[in-house]
This record gives C-alpha cells, structure tokens and sequence, in this order.
C-alpha cells in the first residue's frame, strides 16, 4: 500500500487540477495512462521517490466510487469529482479562457463570465475540504498552479498550522494584464495564504511583488523577496524547475541505434496549443526553405503535436490551422522522395521520445510565452552522443537559465529561419561546447534538487 499522506519525513500532499493519470472507459474498465504535460513530467518521479498523496481530477470518464488507485502506486491518488457543468465553467471557461490567455500575455484572446469565476470559486473550495478532510499533520501541502490559486487561503483559514506552498508554473503577468481580471484581488489573497509562493522565473516574481503592493496595499520587501500582509510575512521566490534529468539520459542511452537517414533532422515537440507558437514555427521553416534553398531535400522538420484540450473550439480551430500550414508547405516544397514536414498528432512515449530527442541535429522550441518548457530541457538531456543545438523561444523562461541555446523572437520569422540556418551550418566543437554546459547545468538542477530547494525554503519560511 501507499504510504499515507503525512507519513514519513518526506512524504509530500500535492494539489492539482489534474491527477498524473488519464482514465478510459475501456472494454476491461476503467484503463489509464500517464497524463500528458509538465506538471506531471516533473512531480510524478518526485512523489514516487518521496511517497504521499496527490489529490486532483481524474477527468470526465472516472464516476463516484471508480478506483483510480492502482495496486502498485507508491503514493495515495485522491479524485475531486467535477460534473458537466464544473467542467465547463470552472476548467473551459474561467481557467482556460480567462485564466490561460491572460497569463500567456494573450489579453485578445481571455474572456471574463462571472459565472464562470462563481463556479472557480466553488471548485477551489472543494479542493480544500478535500485536504482538509485527506490530510492531517503532513510536513508540506503543495498547491499548483492557474487552476488552484483560491485553495492556500481557504486551506489556511480553516487550519492556520499547515504549512502551504503555492508554485505557479505559468508565467506570472504585468500589472497592466493582471488588473485585467474583474476579480484580481480575490485571487491575489487566495495565492498570499501561503507560506511560500513559488515562480519559475525573477521576472514573474517582480509582477506578483508589484501586483500585492499597488493591488492590496501590502508591504512588500523587494530585497528580501517578501510581502507582509494581514500581519503575516509570505516569501516569495523564483525556483526555475527542472526534470528528472538521469531518467532521460538513460532512456536515450539505452534506445536503439539511429538508423541510417539521408536528411537531418529539427525536432518540435508540443502539446497541441496556442501558446507553443507551432504555427509560426512551420512558418520559420518556410522561410528557411525559401532564404537557403541549400536545404532542400537535406532538412525535415519533425513536428510533434500532442492532441490537447480537444473540446474547446480554440483548440479545434488551431489544429485545423496547423493542418493547413503543414499541407500548404509540402505542398509548395516536397519532392517524390522528400517532404520539408512531418506532422505527428499523437502522444508519444517517453523512451521514444528519448531516442527522437537524441537523433535531431536541432530542437526547435519555440513557445510565444512558457512559464518555463521542460522540452528543451529533455532534449539537453538526451544529447548522449553527436550533440545537436537547441533553438530557443526568448519568451520561455528556460531562456533565463539556457544562455548557451540560440535565442529567437518566435514572431519573427525571417530571425528564426536564420537561427536555424545557424544551428544546421554549426561545426562540432561549437555545438559540443554549448551542449556540454547545458547538459551540466541541468544535471545539477534537476527536479529532485528543484523540490528540495522548494521544501527547504517552505520550511524555513514557516519557521519565520
């Protein structure tokens, strides 16, 4: 059995939208398989080495009394169950169309229904009883992202004791955005009822500080990295996150040899959204066909779109978009035996992915705003053996910690084609030098060191 949340000195309670897990109705049952994304990608291996709970949605297909605990998980899954509605208000509407543009620096594209924010406010409230009700006397209750940020206020109104952490794994807007939002200062108090809230990058860290003292009035210590408000002092931080680095690099170690191709190959790797500017990527390879011809016949680009939040029109529509392009491009370049894009919309396994990671001579990343993007890090990663260049969107924040990429403005296409033009035409020892302190960096800041500088921090914050 799993051990019990608060169980051992490092157990962990974590709170998310979703569960690492996705459930089917299959003809067995109920099946799943690992949730797509981030989030998962970096706490799943943590809460496996350290054990605990992790409370969140199993989605739509999982009913009232389904057991979505599996006989050999080593920590406790816990299901806050959504109806219809709950699904379209809180989680389509509020977080993401409202929620999710506006945190991605895409005002155009958020939409404000009170309704919506009624029902946020409503599931949020859920969550927190469930951890009330889950949880005792754990070491650390850790609240994630967009979806969650009433929870730590709810939390700590009703058990002051706790000790809460907040990490935002989206960026964190301006002011200016912020404000945007009818009920801004709500969801302000809400983050504040943590000890500790957590950013990937400075940057976000100096909005949330602006946000607190012009929004609430809340004193805050931009030295020290903290606010005082309501007679309590929370510390605020930047933790960039990390990934769990050696089970990358032996995925791509233990994969099968490369098989022998005639073209190289850039590598894009994505869930299926607006955000990861895959449109505009297809367009930078357009561009590179038509600024150096050179390449043509001898550069493919591999695009890999995983299919994501398929309900939502947006969503719909983009994928209908990106099929357009890629068939606009092959179209106007493919040869008999050579087509400029290869367009995959699937989910694709870790250990694949490794090995697909480890054969490209050039990772593409190009998102128009990422909290962080643990692709490029996977793709640094699995450089095992000729090492490729990872082509990175300025706009991520793995920009701030991956100086030795070659940073691009993803709207600018024609700098983006010459960015690739770049990396393809790289001499080896060029590319080696800058793998090599990529590689290094992210072994020594991998996920397990990003918890335990987050836990540490948590407890020290609370201790103060």
């Amino acid at each position: 059995m799993p051990e019990a949340a608060g169980q051992g000195g490092g157990s962990l309670v974590i709170a998310s939208n979703r569960l690492p897990f996705d459930y089917d109705r299959g003809p067995h049952g109920l099946e799943r398989r690992p949730s797509p994304g981030g989030l998962v990608s970096a706490l799943d291996p943590v809460l496996r080495k350290r054990g605990g709970c992790w409370i969140g949605w199993p989605g739509s297909g999982v009913r009232p009394g389904d057991d979505v605990q599996g006989p050999d998980d080593p920590y406790r899954i816990v299901p806050i169950h959504l109806d219809d509605v709950e699904v379209e208000r809180y989680y389509r509407d509020c977080s993401n169309r409202s929620l999710w543009p506006l945190f991605h620096s895409l005002p155009g594209r958020a939409a404000f229904d009170p309704e919506s924010w009624d029902v946020y406010h409503r599931v949020n409230a859920r969550f927190a009883e469930s951890l009330l009700t889950e949880v005792n006397d754990g070491p650390l209750l850790w609240v994630h992202d967009y979806h969650l940020m009433l929870v730590p206020e709810m939390v700590r109104a009703a058990r002051p004791q706790r000790t809460i952490a907040f990490f935002l794994h989206v960026p964190f807007p301006s002011y200016d955005l912020f404000t945007l939002l009818p009920r801004h200062e709500e969801l302000l108090r809400g983050i504040l009822g943590s000890h500790l809230v957590g950013f990937q990058i400075p940057g976000d860290v100096k909005n949330f500080l602006e946000c607190a003292e012009r929004c609430l009035g809340a004193e805050v210590d931009r030295s020290a990295e903290s606010v005082r408000f309501e007679g309590r002092t929370i510390r605020v931080g930047a933790f960039p996150i990390g990934i769990d680095y050696s089970r990358f690099e032996a995925f791509a170690l233990s994969a099968p040899a490369a098989a022998q191709r005639r073209e190289r190959v850039i590598l894009g790797a994505d869930r299926l959204d607006y955000t990861k500017g895959i449109a505009q990527r297809i367009q930078a390879m357009e561009r590179l066909l038509l600024q150096h011809p050179e390449h043509i016949e001898q550069v493919t680009l591999v695009q890999i779109a995983v299919p994501s939040r398929c309900q939502v029109a947006e969503y719909q529509e983009l994928k209908c978009e990106i099929d357009e392009l890629v068939g606009r491009v092959n179209g106007r370049f493919a040869t008999a035996s050579w087509s400029p894009i290869q367009y995959l919309y699937r989910s694709i396994g870790h250990d694949r992915l490794a090995e697909m990671y480890r054969d490209a001579d050039v990772a593409l990343v190009t998102p128009l705003r990422d909290g962080m993007n643990l692709v490029a890090k996977e793709f640094a990663a699995c450089q095992v053996d000729d090492p490729g260049v990872l082509v990175l969107s300025r706009f991520a924040g793995a920009a701030d910690v991956m100086a030795e990429a070659l940073l691009v403005n993803p709207y600018d296409l024609e700098g983006t084609a010459e960015a690739l033009h770049q990396a393809l035409c790289m001499d080896e020892p060029e590319r080696r030098r800058r793998m090599t302190a990529l590689r290094t960096r992210e072994a020594e800041n991998d996920v397990h060191s990003w918890v335990d500088t987050l836990l540490r921090t948590a407890t020290e914050s609370r201790r103060g």
